[in-house]
């Protein structure tokens, strides 16, 4: 556990926003001890500390402060530094070098694109390659003659402005990133996510081995495992070591697509007895998921499946006792996560524009015969809803609040009900109607129909609130935001589609942060499990006419 010290200005906005969310942030990480001071007579004497944090702009710093920290610096130390932490400090010409820039403006604040370097995983691994916040896009005069690598820059009247670097000061190291102007950055996950890696670079921890992963299944369908090792490709850190297919013609398109060179196997414990992979990706028929993961997580390997987790609850609770013992991860590829729909909803939601939310709707609806595949038929697939419902409920549930505003946990047990049914479409085994209906502890309700007999249209999404609405009519994440007036009128916003579009390498990265940084696992077991609750309790509460009464385990 590494030891941080945190320098703000004083205890009021935004420092203390800042101080908040760097709080929780390292908290959550498990890697570093913070303590926080606006005393900056605590810089003289660093010696029980890994690394500095700065979070200040301007003021004063006597001689004993300026030569503690720099000393501190280049004696070993780390230094975090963000923002305003090159501001109002050019006059003390010591701290300004180590720290390597001034701040001499910076254009209205406002939204602008950032775009990271693709040459810097070996010091900040892994970071998103562009995002966009609303932020004061500074303008900086460089203060030293040691080399600055610059990660980050941002694009502003045609221009990029240089926005982040790190740079070496003795025996220690620097990391400044400009961004950070209040709440609006602060909760940024990218934000978030700089200011993790840059605190383990500047304390000099260092990433785990590469993770070898197989390919369990390569089938055709949807092209997944040619989908994945894409994915792998892309994720520093992860490399493609074997791939695993009963079928030979399948094997032959591996290699046709992945090069000669990859180990293929037809048989799941020769894969395993190999040796050559850490974690084994399952990409094999719904009903399969269990069976198949369960082999790799008895012989100690992680594990990520396919969505859905499994198609029992029991079974989920089996993969996530025996990934426990084993001292391995279990994981769901839930990349739809990142999908435009729900991330559009949650930046409305949490910002507060409809209140609190007491309704969730979620249709997939329309009138046409499923295909053939292996996913029309229940037997295999589990049914309708183990499809895309599964990941559109795991949407929902990003959208339930899991504490109020006193910290207290609610929402953790849930009633269900359901209608399942089979109408029209007998030349597969899939139901044609499913109505799943949730109704958590706190009074909000959640209900997600997916129909192929639906004759008329309805939106992909309605959520309602104490304050307004939201309908979304499809999966690009535009929408209409209704806000009521307590005078009765309303106020009709339209959100425009969001222009990133999907994000689906960000189940990776999170992954891979997980794998080889050690840093907290979004897609846990007991989370991806919370799908299949709902599935399978909504489907035997309506075969049994009764409601069904279920715990989540996140």
């Amino acid at each position: 556990m590494k030891r941080i010290l945190l320098l703000i200005n004083q205890p009021a906005p935004p420092y203390s926003d800042f101080s908040a969310m760097f709080s929780g942030l390292l908290a959550d990480s498990g890697q570093f001890d913070l303590e926080v001071t606006d005393d900056r007579d605590r810089l003289r004497d660093l010696s029980d500390f890994d690394a500095a944090a700065f979070y200040i702009g301007g003021g004063t710093l006597t001689e004993d402060q300026e030569r503690g920290i720099t000393g501190f610096v280049r004696q070993g130390g780390g230094l975090l530094a963000v923002h305003g932490a090159n501001a109002g400090l050019v006059q003390y010409t010591d701290y300004i070098e180590m720290i390597g820039t001034e701040f001499i403006g910076h254009d209205p604040l406002g939204p602008f694109e950032v775009n990271v370097g693709s040459d810097i995983d070996d010091i900040l691994p892994r970071l998103s390659t562009s995002f966009r916040v609303e932020d004061e896009c500074y303008n900086m005069a460089i203060k030293t003659e040691a080399p600055l690598r610059w990660f980050q820059h941002g694009l502003w009247t045609f221009e990029r402005k240089p926005l982040g670097y790190v740079r070496d000061y003795g025996e220690g190291r620097v990391f400044y990133t400009a961004l950070g102007h209040d709440r609006r950055t602060f909760g940024h996950a990218d934000f978030q996510d700089q200011l993790i890696k840059g605190l383990r670079y500047v304390c000099g921890i260092k990433d785990n081995p590469n993770i070898r992963i197989g390919l369990v299944g390569y089938g055709p369908l949807f092209g997944m495992g040619r989908h994945h090792s894409e994915q792998i490709a892309n994720t520093h850190g992860f490399e493609l070591a074997a791939i695993c297919d009963k079928d030979p013609a399948r094997l032959e398109a591996a290699r046709e697509e992945q090069g000669e060179q990859i180990p293929t196997f037809t048989d799941t414990t020769d894969l395993i007895n190999s040796g050559l992979i850490d974690l084994a990706i399952v990409i094999v028929p719904h009903v399969y998921h269990a069976p198949v993961a369960r082999l790799f997580l008895e012989a100690g390997l992680h594990v990520i499946t396919e969505k859905p987790f499994t198609v029992h609850v029991s079974e989920a609770n089996e993969l996530i006792a025996l990934a426990r013992e084993k001292d391995v991860m279990i994981s769901v590829y839930h990349n739809r996560h990142w999908d435009p729909d729900i991330l559009s909803l949650r930046e409305i939601v949490e910002a507060g524009t409809i209140g609190d939310l007491y309704s969730i709707e979620c249709n997939m609806v329309g009138y046409g015969a499923p295909g053939q595949a292996w996913r029309s038929h229940k037997p295999i697939s589990g049914g309708a809803m183990y499809d895309m419902g599964a990941h559109q409920f795991e949407k929902i549930l990003q959208l339930v609040p899991q504490h109020n505003t006193r910290g207290e946990r609610i929402n953790k047990q849930a009633s269900l009900y359901g209608n399942f049914l089979k109408r029209v479409w007998h030349n597969n085994t899939n139901e044609d109607f499913c109505r799943a209906y949730v109704r958590f502890d706190t009074g909000l309700e959640a209900q997600l129909i997916n129909s192929s007999i639906h004759a008329s249209s309805k939106p992909l999404w309605t959520v309602q609130g104490t304050k307004g609405s939201v309908v979304m009519a499809g999966w690009d994440g535009a929408a209409t935001v209704t806000r009521a007036c307590v005078d009765g009128r309303h106020q009709v916003a339209e959100v425009p589609k969001l222009d990133r579009g999907h994000n689906w390498h960000g189940y990776y990265k999170n992954v891979s942060d997980h794998l080889l940084s050690g840093l907290p696992l979004l897609i846990t077991g007991e989370w991806a499990k919370g799908s299949i609750q709902c599935i399978e309790g909504c489907e035997t509460a309506a075969r049994e006419n009764k409601l069904v009464e279920i715990e989540f385990d996140f």
